[in-house]
């Protein structure tokens, strides 16, 4: 849901933007060769401000990724570890059983 508002705002953004600029054209009392150059100024400064803004959301996403994998390690790291103790747990409690039967056949 948090990509589609924000792809929402930048679409607002960009739609915003082109008709402002095309207004301003409009009502501007410049020669053409000044106002095509005010023009392609315009559209390298919208074209700089997409590339940064997706970029954030680019830079957001490899955050989140990078946060998923710490705690999918971290995660797996503490189950291997509890599975680790419950062996080793087993283990001494079978250890301790055999024990014990052995030292009652003993007597």
């Amino acid at each position: 849901m948090k990509s589609s508002s924000t792809t929402k705002v930048v679409g607002a953004l960009v739609v915003g933007a082109a008709v402002g600029a095309a207004l301003g054209v409009l009502f501007a009392p410049k020669k053409g060769s000044e106002t095509r150059q005010d023009i392609a100024d315009n559209a390298k400064k919208m074209s700089k401000n997409l590339k940064n803004k997706f970029q954030g959301q680019v830079d957001d996403l490899k955050n989140q990724v990078a946060k998923a994998e710490k705690f999918l390690e971290d995660n797996v790291s503490n189950a291997k570890n509890a599975v680790e103790d419950k062996v080793a747990s087993t283990k001494n409690s079978i250890e301790t059983k055999i024990d014990n039967v052995a030292n009652a056949a003993k007597a």
